[in-house]
């Protein structure tokens, strides 16, 4: 199965996350780098809030090459980030299959699974897995773990027709 995990993270928590499940998934990696000249967490957090897309840079890697994108947001204000949005919105009618995870700071959050939601409407695909992981399990090293028990679980189903 040919894998891309793509990503946006600002802190590097999403990162740390999408290099484990690149690794555990043999997959490539693509940041979605943002073009979007905002400053400071707060004004990120309102585009995310108000779903604003972001100017995002060109992807090196084409979605409709892979069996299976993995694509990763932090969670803003209960909201996907814009880059991540962005690129969902450039790339639905290009995945063959979607996985998604998010990372956020709160682990009672409720919010992550509506991202998680939200990026299966914009993807117009059903999720064939989602990880939540809280900033708790990256400064603990657990989201390794967890990395590694969601690519498990993706590399055993079925193969798409």
């Amino acid at each position: 199965m040919k894998t891309l995990v793509a990503y946006y993270s600002r802190t590097g928590n999403t990162k740390k996350v999408a290099e484990a499940l690149a690794e555990s998934l043999n997959a490539d990696i693509e940041a979605i780098v943002s073009d979007t000249k905002a400053k400071g967490m707060g004004r990120l957090a309102m585009q995310a809030f108000l779903r604003v897309h972001a100017k995002i840079a060109q992807t090196t890697n084409n979605a409709a090459s892979y069996d299976v994108v993995v694509i990763g947001s932090p969670v803003w204000a209960g909201k996907m980030s814009s880059p991540i949005r962005t690129y969902l919105a450039q790339n639905k009618d290009k995945f063959t299959s979607v996985a998604f995870f998010c990372t956020h700071g709160n682990p009672r959050s409720e919010g992550s699974a509506k991202v998680l939601e939200s990026m299966e409407i914009l993807s117009g695909k059903k999720a064939a897995a989602v990880l939540d992981v809280a900033a708790n399990d990256v400064e603990s090293g657990e989201y390794v773990e967890k990395a590694k028990r969601f690519a498990a679980a993706l590399l055993e189903l079925p193969a798409s027709p």
